[in-house]
């Protein structure tokens, strides 16, 4: 792959972010193909940790079936930005079994490359049909903490370096929020505690302006 520069392309997808192959026995690096191809697979395991790894000269076909079967997303790295966030990730492998094993990686890495894949959709691979069904119908913006529920409008904090981005709820479980970023559909669920959600209030509702986050 050939490299360029990228300057402004990394500055505006800052600004942005700111914003708001094959055995039974031992893994072996993905089968390749010759195409060049390099795939980047990410999301969170049932620990609720950030998960990630670049595929190189990737079948895609293959790489696809095993992150759906763990529900993590796929994205091709084709862009000098995204590409360059990749070559930070592990190599993922693939089992004959058809499951592939991606490890868990730093929070801030994880970071690093949403926010590189957040302006590029076009890296996204096709989502399944069931990852599809699990968006909830919008519901705006909750009154209190008690009525959080899936469909609402939040604030979640990505990471201290690239702020709070709005988001959708998908699912509650207590104090523990799975959610998607509103204007990043294409990029992976994730998961907050309640103390990186903050609430929204509109303009004539609750006190505060407009936009303004309460953090619990």
């Amino acid at each position: 792959m050939t490299k360029r520069k990228s300057a402004n392309r990394k500055t505006i997808t800052k600004a942005t972010a700111s914003k708001a192959s094959v055995t039974k026995s031992a893994p072996k690096a993905a089968k390749t193909n010759g195409n060049g191809t390099v795939l980047i697979v990410l999301g969170f395991d049932e620990q609720q940790k950030p998960r990630g790894a670049r595929f190189e000269d990737a079948n895609i076909e293959l790489v696809t079936k095993a992150a759906h079967a763990m529900g993590f997303k796929v994205y091709r790295a084709t862009t000098a930005d995204v590409a360059d966030a990749a070559k930070k990730l592990p190599i993922g492998r693939l089992y004959a079994t058809g499951r592939g094993f991606v490890p868990n990686i730093r929070p801030n890495l994880y970071s690093d490359v949403v926010v590189a894949l957040a302006l590029e959709p076009d890296e996204a691979v096709a989502d399944s049909a069931d990852d599809k069904n699990k968006v909830p119908e919008p519901r705006g913006l909750p009154r209190s903490w008690h009525d959080i529920g899936p469909g609402h409008l939040v604030i979640a904090q990505e990471s201290n370096e690239y702020g709070w981005w709005e988001a959708i709820v998908v699912e509650r479980q207590g104090g523990t929020f799975t959610l998607r970023y509103r204007d990043y559909p294409h990029l992976p669920q994730f998961v907050r505690h309640r103390a990186a959600i903050a609430l929204m209030y509109a303009p004539n509702g609750e006190p505060g302006p407009e936009g303004h986050p309460q953090v619990a």
